[in-house]
């Protein structure tokens, strides 16, 4: 049930009689010959896949919007490099016949175990006032419950259920050990930096569709995460005036580039290395998880990184 998606992908389904999805994105489009259609992107347990609807437009494009669940009969196609979906029939569901917790793809990673390793990290900080502030943001009410089940990003890393955490303890693991070969890098700044860089996330991203919220779209996890930690700081007041600029920097410049959305390109040592690490947790873990064609060893697009993978069995039993 609600792996749909990765057997289209797999060759092992090309009718779709009665499959369940959720509609992540719902556009009214024109074609090259200015007819209109629908463009979905539809999300089950296994992935996403675009989707379309070309005839029956008046009966079907007013029956869902996005973010509901839905029906659908159709058939899949490879084109263009990806699988996509014909949509011919379509029935919207009552979300009460759905078990969302079923439905939606989820870290293959225990939650609790991650929390640990969160918290260990926070633990594991000798400067009182980072540690304080650290314990002040996720430990406050459910902040980390609800951080613990926030996907990390719409679709291009880490887009699951408790993939924030994930992502987050990733790149706050990889910064401790990196912080003893770099001489001169700040290890308690760099590692709270690292599990402050994307709380911002927890309310840029809607929990169930993976969308932008209004406060994503208007705002930005960057800005949203800066606020938060300066609030934070000012509440408690156990940071030196240095300290502080240095770690709002380091959220503020993470996307490294202005183009990125970064309001600020790195200019510490310790921004530059998280945003560095960042990057190389983000494009690795689609990477690592990406279904390769058994038949020819060839991926689908990884669209992170803007090509696709080659990772015949051969080679996995040379290695």
């Amino acid at each position: 049930m609600y792996d749909c998606i990765e057997a289209i992908k797999q060759r092992k389904l090309k009718k779709i009689e009665g499959e369940a999805f959720l509609v992540s994105e719902k556009h009214i489009l024109k074609a090259r010959n200015g007819d209109e259609y629908v463009g979905l992107k539809l999300k089950d347990r296994t992935g996403i896949i675009d989707a379309k609807i070309w005839n029956n437009l008046l009966h079907l494009k007013d029956r869902f919007e996005a973010g509901d669940f839905v029906k659908i009969r159709g058939e899949s196609n490879y084109y263009n490099d990806n699988w996509q979906v014909i949509i011919k029939d379509l029935e919207r569901l009552d979300e009460k016949e759905v078990d969302k917790s079923a439905f939606l793809p989820s870290t293959k990673k225990d939650i609790s175990k991650l929390q640990e390793e969160l918290l260990a990290l926070i633990d594991s900080l000798k400067h009182v006032g980072l540690k304080k502030l650290l314990e002040e943001i996720f430990l406050k009410e459910d902040f980390l419950e609800k951080f613990s089940k926030a996907p990390a990003a719409k679709t291009m890393h880490h887009a699951y259920v408790g993939g924030l955490i994930e992502h987050t303890v990733s790149v706050g693991k990889i910064a401790s050990e990196l912080s003893e070969e770099y001489p001169g890098i700040d290890r308690d700044l760099l590692v709270s930096c690292a599990l402050l860089h994307d709380i911002g996330k927890v309310y840029e991203l809607d929990p169930t569709t993976f969308n932008y919220t209004t406060e994503g779209k208007l705002i930005g996890h960057i800005v949203i995460g800066y606020t938060l930690v300066q609030n934070a700081i000012d509440k408690l007041n156990v940071l030196s005036e240095e300290k502080k600029l240095n770690l709002l920097h380091c959220i503020l410049a993470h996307h490294g580039e202005y183009e990125y959305g970064s309001p600020k390109k790195p200019k510490t040592k310790e921004a530059v290395l998280i945003n560095m690490i960042d990057v190389l947790d983000s494009r690795m873990q689609p990477v690592l998880d990406v279904k390769v064609d058994e038949n020819t060893g060839w991926s689908d697009m990884v669209r992170i990184i803007g090509k696709s993978i080659y990772a015949p069995k051969s080679s996995k039993e040379l290695l």
